[in-house]
């Protein structure tokens, strides 16, 4: 079984991420340092969107066949259909047509998500986020580019769901529930992850 955990920039995927490694689950964590077309992306997204997406596809792809050596049930701190999300919001139609063959490649060898995770959040919170952490290759995300984002990896989990039987979901608000400091609410949202994947 497969949990990905989805949601825009600045959403809380790496702290839920924490929350369920600190609690027995097997994750993988999205090394998006890796990727070497980052930056630029920031600095010029249209420039740079094609190859950025791609590898990023890719490198989720090869980082979750090497941990399914280890293990079968795992949580990603990433999502494939978050990766088709940010696809569809930059790139163009020949460049689309390329990823979505490779995305059906790579679901077609995978298998669909058990659970996706959607962490919901206002785009001006997740600026708010952003800008407190101080990443300085983030500093020209604005309100526009993290609405236009949630709306399409929204979409595209709404299609999945319709198309994917065997896929459930979970939306978090991660304005109500504190995922870093409150214990009780990281206790709900444990006990309602457990009810769903268990």
């Amino acid at each position: 079984m497969r949990i990905e955990i989805t949601g825009s920039i600045g959403s809380g995927k790496t702290s839920l991420a924490k929350l369920l490694l600190e609690n027995g689950y097997n994750l993988v964590f999205e090394e998006f340092r890796n990727n070497p077309f980052w930056k630029a992306f920031y600095a010029n997204p249209l420039k740079y969107n094609f190859e950025t997406e791609i590898t990023f596809l890719l490198q989720h792809y090869h980082e979750l066949k090497r941990k399914l050596e280890e293990n079968n049930d795992v949580v990603c701190d990433f999502s494939f259909t978050q990766d088709l999300g940010y696809a569809v919001m930059g790139l163009n139609d020949e460049q689309l047509k390329i990823f979505r063959s490779l995305y059906s490649y790579i679901i077609n060898e995978l298998g669909e998500p058990t659970l996706i995770i959607y962490l919901k959040c206002s785009p001006k919170t997740l600026l708010h986020r952003i800008h407190s952490r101080g990443r300085s290759e983030e500093s020209l995300i604005d309100v526009s580019f993290l609405s236009s984002l949630s709306n399409c990896i929204k979409q595209e989990i709404e299609i999945k769901l319709n198309d994917v039987i065997s896929t459930s979901f979970l939306e978090i608000d991660t304005e109500v529930f504190n995922l870093v400091n409150s214990p009780s609410d990281q206790s709900e949202i444990l006990r309602k992850i457990s009810g769903i994947y268990t």
